[in-house]
This record gives C-alpha cells, structure tokens and sequence, in this order.
C-alpha cells in the first residue's frame, strides 16, 4: 500500500490548470510538494493512504479527480514540481 501526498487549498485538494486541463498533482514525496506550494495555489499538503488494489487506489484517484472536476497526476520520484509542470505544459495538448 503506497501514500500519496495531496496539495490542499483549505479542505479541498489544490489543482492547477495547464492548456485547459485541471490537475491534482500527487507525490510518494511529501518534500516535492511542499518545497513550491505557490505554483498549487496550496497552503498544505495531506498525506492520503493508498489504497490495497489496484480498483480501490482507481476509486481514490476518481474521487480526487471529482472533487477539482478535472484529472490525477503522480509525479514520479526525485522530480521537482518545476518540471513537472514545465513538461505537463509542453506535452499536454490545448483542449478544444
């Protein structure tokens, strides 16, 4: 069972919008989040405890999903928020 860490805004999880597209951006590493909470618009990071299965970690991440109407990033180990959304930025199409 993995944790996430989930940037919030109040008791809402913070999202970022890049070319249309909302996101949560979720981490295994609570410090990647915490170090640029600016760019969330976040003023904490909770950690959320993963789910068993893989169908059960689906229902969380939808349930984030719903909660900003919008998608669940997991950023991947050792990268920096910075460039995570610098690549989500250039690899992201415009939604119509």
């Amino acid at each position: 069972m993995d944790n996430f860490f989930v940037p919030y805004i109040g008791k809402k999880p913070a999202s970022v919008c890049i070319k249309g597209h909302r996101l949560v951006i979720l981490s295994h590493e609570r410090d990647i989040l915490e170090e640029d909470l600016d760019l969330l618009g976040a003023d904490s990071v909770k950690k959320v405890k993963g789910a068993h299965s893989e169908q059960d970690q689906e229902k969380l991440f939808g349930k984030l999903a719903r909660q900003v109407d919008g998608g669940v990033v997991i950023a991947p180990e050792g990268v920096g928020l910075r460039d995570i959304i610098k690549n989500l930025e250039s690899e992201l199409p415009w939604l119509q």
